[in-house]
């Protein structure tokens, strides 16, 4: 049997790190898997946030790179990183966990059976394993990057965290 892989998307890398919690990934989930074309995604920004991270971790060897081809359906919907993280992850034979936060990725990867989580899940699961203090400070943090998540998801997180709401925006 294959070992387990963990394959990322774009988004979840460069919102860890604008919430300066790139290392999470790491942490929580050991070595993880990106595309060539999601490489190529985050490193486009250059100094924009993940970049830098990206290329130590790679450096570094807990974020392997792979060449993956997308699976040519998905190429309607999804955009080419979306989709080949997909079909790396519908192509392994063991065990796989999805990290993505596009909504519609996200159900394609459901409908393939496959496990999925995204940014939020990474900032909960980590804070849930004591490997973070807390969320709240990476989500004031991508508050004031470009990097967005919902209201709706933010007050799920501090939900699910137990951490207290944000105070009302004036």
């Amino acid at each position: 049997m294959d070992a387990r892989l963990v394959a990322v998307d774009a988004s979840p890398l460069i919102g860890l790190a604008a919430a300066g919690a790139f290392d999470l990934l790491r942490r929580l989930l050991g070595t993880v898997t990106v595309t060539a074309v999601v490489r190529d995604e985050v490193l486009a920004g250059g100094g924009l946030p993940g970049a830098a991270e990206l290329a130590e971790a790679v450096r570094a060897g807990w974020i392997q790179v792979v060449d993956a081809e997308a699976d040519t359906a998905l190429l309607g919907d999804l955009d080419a990183g979306e989709a080949g993280t997909l079909t790396l992850a519908t192509e392994h034979t063991g065990p796989c966990l999805v990290v993505m936060d596009e909504a519609l990725g996200r159900w394609h990867a459901n409908a393939r059976g496959l496990a999925v989580t995204g940014l939020a899940g990474v900032l909960i699961a980590a804070c849930r394993a004591g490997i973070a203090d807390g969320v709240r400070p990476h989500l004031d943090r991508l508050e004031k990057s470009d990097f967005r998540l919902s209201d709706a998801v933010v007050q799920a997180v501090l939900d699910q965290t137990e951490e207290t709401a944000r105070p009302e925006r004036a």
